[in-house]
């Protein structure tokens, strides 16, 4: 229990797969971005409800916080095995230079992972029933062409791979970080 909350090595180099894992994490929510991004800029991307989120302040607002958060958990995920994720840097007043005890990442890390696959299920549970014909409801590929949804999956597949990188990514910094026991 007490490796648990032991602070952890600082400085131990980053394992190749865990490294190619956080720069996943910051690149694979990025097609999504940018499909979205398309969508609010007007360009015809055969989203057929693209006016309720063009159409007013608050939709394009949300839309752009969805982005916005998005690319913050990306980069704070590339921190995972960057030095900045190891001590909290110098510059932040009161806590600058204290080392970041591996637990704190890991568990804001799992418990995101968590929830993105509950939501996600939840989505891919109610679209694929109707997708499938098993329900009826909303979809969002509602009158697209194939060359439309092709795009659309394009920019979302590499989405539903992100927790895949972020649990890579958590599973290599608690790994690096462990404390180093020294013999007495």
């Amino acid at each position: 229990m007490s490796s648990l909350f032991a602070r952890g090595s600082v400085g131990a180099p980053v394992q190749n797969w865990a490294l190619v894992a956080t720069v996943l994490c910051l690149l694979l929510p990025l097609p999504s971005v940018v499909w979205r991004v398309l969508m609010l800029s007007g360009v015809d991307v055969g989203f057929a409800d693209a006016g309720v989120y063009t159409s007013s302040g608050e939709g394009v607002g949300y839309v752009l916080a969805l982005d916005g958060v998005e690319v913050l958990v990306g980069l704070a995920c590339l921190g995972l095995g960057m030095r900045w994720g190891e001590r909290v840097p110098r510059a932040v007043p009161g806590v600058g230079g204290r080392v970041i005890p591996r637990w704190l990442p890991t568990a804001i890390g799992s418990l995101g992972v968590v929830a993105m696959l509950l939501i996600w299920g939840a989505l891919l549970y109610s679209l694929g029933r109707v997708w499938l014909g098993l329900g009826e409801g909303w979809v969002p590929d509602h009158g697209m062409s194939g060359i439309e949804r092709a795009f659309l999956l394009a920019c979302y597949v590499p989405f539903f791979a992100w927790p895949l990188a972020i649990i890579a990514a958590l599973a290599g910094y608690w790994r690096r970080r462990r404390p180093v026991l020294r013999a007495s």
